[in-house]
């Protein structure tokens, strides 16, 4: 018995010195976004130097081309990310997830709760899914303390959970939906019904929404094996906010605290959208309207100015990288459609497909691309010019391959830790520690997408 749990223990340190490995490789090799979106561009410049009829010059001008053309789209990430965030952040949403966490009795009907709420609204606003997974988490750390919750377990859940946030709040799904976008000349405009809703990914949506949680009961640590939270960590998520004295007011600041002005807006714009889904149906969602739902939403939910603007000013600090990055993914952009290093990539990826691969062959690609460009936006900027030329050569269905290449973003996040950043900030853990869990879900995830894409390439 004693040299089985010898053995036992050598192997949990063997897997824990590559999973460290990995990690460290990770943190000390992969570079800041901004300085890899610099790298990037003097890359593609050189290849587009060497690989097409471009000299320098005609380079920077396709560059300079390209520079301003997603200056719309960018605002409308910045937005949606705002507004998700503005909504999580709300005093109703959080007394809710409060009761959420507080009606299951066990740590396995706990975490089942947590799969299922995370997952559905990681799916259906990948922003406020993030932020609700980091509040959610902090109150189950807590409240379920001393049931032998394994802490690093706990995180790796809520991280993993955000594998599903391929649904309505897709940037590439949402922008190639929205009427003048800048790749319409060559998809037209694709309503969510044949992306988002289309019944291949719904049925790819299910099959993780079930197996991930099933799966994660069959791994969870027991009991007596169970590093829960610790003492400090509790004592920092039990603290309560200081408010400040609101009984001697001036007048404009009990304005900015009324709790009449912002509703009357919010129920105005609800109604809007209301009305145009009623009219075209939820398949017709863009992300102008998706934007402006949420926006109503948050206000709704804040009621007062006061308490709207505080949370977006901490709203804000998220699209720092989208405001800055976004013009130098445009002009590689530029450079890729206007100097024809397009068309030569497309040839490359026509000569290693066929109609029947090319999904699952995109699907893989922008996983490795993901690695080093982790927003899902800048990256479709990267890839589209030539994976839907691609497509269209290959007579594969566009919103086929578009589901391939959001499934690509969201799987390979389970091993970077870009995204995992606010909730190992907010969480107070290391990424090496819930990497054996993402891991697993990586894992899920490469084998449930690989089998629909390869055994029904064009969907059902």
């Amino acid at each position: 018995m004693e040299s089985q749990r010898v053995v036992t223990n050598l192997k949990k340190d063997r897997l824990a010195n590559i999973i460290d490995t990995f990690t460290e490789w990770s943190l000390n090799w992969i570079p800041d976004s901004m300085v890899f979106v610099v790298l990037l561009t003097l890359i593609v410049f050189c290849m587009s130097w060497g690989l097409t009829e471009h000299g320098p010059f005609q380079l920077i001008q396709d560059y300079t081309k390209g520079f301003w053309v997603l200056l719309t789209f960018a605002m409308q990430l910045c937005l949606l990310m705002i507004t998700g965030f503005v909504v999580a952040d709300s005093k109703p949403v959080k007394a809710l997830i409060i009761k959420l966490v507080d009606w299951p009795k066990s740590v396995s009907s706990t975490i089942v709760m947590y799969c299922l709420v995370s997952g559905f609204v990681s799916w259906l606003h990948w922003g406020i899914g993030l932020m609700l997974g980091i509040v959610m988490g902090r109150e189950i750390a807590v409240r379920k303390r001393g049931m032998g919750l394994q802490y690093p377990f706990l995180v790796g859940v809520i991280y993993s959970m955000g594998v599903l946030s391929n649904g309505p709040s897709q940037a590439a799904q949402l922008l190639v939906a929205t009427p003048g976008h800048f790749l319409e000349a060559v998809t037209g405009v694709i309503p969510l019904t044949e992306t988002t809703f289309n019944p291949h990914l719904l049925v790819t949506m299910l099959i993780l929404y079930i197996t991930i949680p099933i799966v994660m009961l069959l791994v969870k640590p027991k009991k007596e094996y169970s590093t829960e939270v610790a003492d400090a960590i509790v004592a920092e998520f039990s603290k309560a906010q200081v408010t400040g004295d609101i009984k001697n007011l001036r007048p404009a600041e009990k304005l900015e605290r009324s709790r009449i002005l912002l509703p009357i807006i919010a129920l105005g714009i609800l109604v809007s959208v209301g009305n145009f889904i009623w009219s075209n149906g939820i398949g017709r969602l863009d992300l102008n309207t998706l934007n402006f739902a949420f926006f109503g939403l948050a206000m709704l939910l804040h009621a007062s100015p006061h308490s709207f603007v505080l949370s977006v000013t901490k709203g804000v600090t998220t699209t720092s990288g989208i405001i800055i990055q976004f013009p130098l993914y445009a002009g590689i952009f530029g450079m890729i459609a206007n100097s024809g290093l397009a068309q030569i990539i497309t040839e490359w990826f026509i000569s290693i497909s066929t109609a029947r691969t090319l999904p699952w062959i995109v699907f893989l690609y922008t996983g490795v691309i993901d690695f080093f460009v982790p927003s899902a936006g800048s990256k479709f900027v990267i890839e589209a010019p030539y994976i839907i030329p691609a497509a269209q050569k290959l007579g594969v269905s566009i919103p086929q391959i578009l589901n391939a290449y959001t499934e690509g973003s969201c799987w390979v996040n389970m091993l970077q830790p870009f995204w995992a950043l606010p909730v190992l900030g907010a969480m107070r853990i290391r990424f090496q520690d819930i990497l054996p869990y993402t891991f697993i879900t990586w894992l899920i995830v490469l084998i449930v997408v690989s089998f629909m894409f390869l055994v029904f390439p064009n969907g059902f």
